[in-house]
């Protein structure tokens, strides 16, 4: 039985404060290596230059807490290269749309020992027996992609950065997941008229819907406790709690 670990580098957003950083977590299946997001500080619970070898680096979008350290481990790439401590070049692979010439300044830094992909909602990408999809969630202020990794054990969903416009859509694709990784930004008491980003209460009502096993609590704003986001999302749904910098889970497996 395989086996998937899952190790959070980063949590708050739309800055890193103390030991907290922005969004990133670090997928190892067999012996390759998915990281999801490359915010601002989350490079700090990466082992170069191991974590760099079937590196494959996924960003769901440009806002710069999403990926912010981008920079840092193509640099890496391009240094541990030179020293002849890196075979391979790592697989970046982005939105295929730019905005504000983000996507454009990553895939022109010379510095860097990378191929670059583009991905959109017809994208698949097959990593041994893992099957990797994407779908733009339409309900943030730019286009932004969730991201499902599945084989016929287990199926995670990474929501990145999600609203409640297109609830239904949301849903569906989360349907029957035994994780769901989830960005809650906000709580109740927040009052936030925001719809392009969810409260913890919404996401423990999404994975209610969704049918899910597990839901892990992510994105969280820096100032406040992440306990307050778990007390809300489990007025929906138990099976939850937050993600914490440097913690790992692991999926499968005996």
């Amino acid at each position: 039985m395989s086996k998937i670990k899952i190790t959070t580098l980063g949590t708050v957003s739309p800055y890193l404060k103390g030991d907290k950083n922005c969004p990133g977590f670090l997928l190892e299946y067999h012996d390759k290596k998915i990281l999801l997001d490359c915010g601002n500080g989350s490079t700090r619970h990466l082992s170069f230059p191991n974590d760099l070898k079937n590196l494959h680096v996924i960003i769901t979008h440009y806002h710069k807490d999403h990926f912010g350290d981008i920079g840092v481990v193509q640099y890496a790439s391009y240094v541990y290269h030179n020293l002849g401590l890196l075979d391979e070049k790592i697989k970046i692979f982005l939105p295929k749309k730019d905005f504000k010439f983000n996507k454009k300044a990553i895939v022109y830094n010379e510095e860097s020992y990378s191929n670059y992909f583009d991905i959109d909602e017809n994208t698949t990408l097959n990593i041994d027996d893992l099957e990797i999809s994407f779908e733009d969630n339409g309900s943030h202020t730019i286009e932004s992609y969730m991201v499902k990794l599945q084989n016929k054990e287990f199926k995670i969903v990474y929501t990145s950065d999600i609203g409640t416009t297109n609830f239904n859509q949301l849903v569906e694709f989360c349907k029957n997941s035994n994780l769901i990784i989830c960005e809650s930004s906000f709580l109740k008491r927040h009052n936030s008229s925001s719809t392009t980003h969810m409260r913890a209460y919404d996401a423990g009502i999404l994975a209610k819907s969704a049918g899910a096993e597990r839901l892990l609590l992510t994105h969280f704003w820096p100032e406040e406790e992440k306990e307050l986001y778990l007390e809300e999302a489990k007025q929906n749904f138990q099976n939850v709690e937050v993600a914490e910098e440097g913690k790992q889970l692991i999926l499968g497996g005996i």
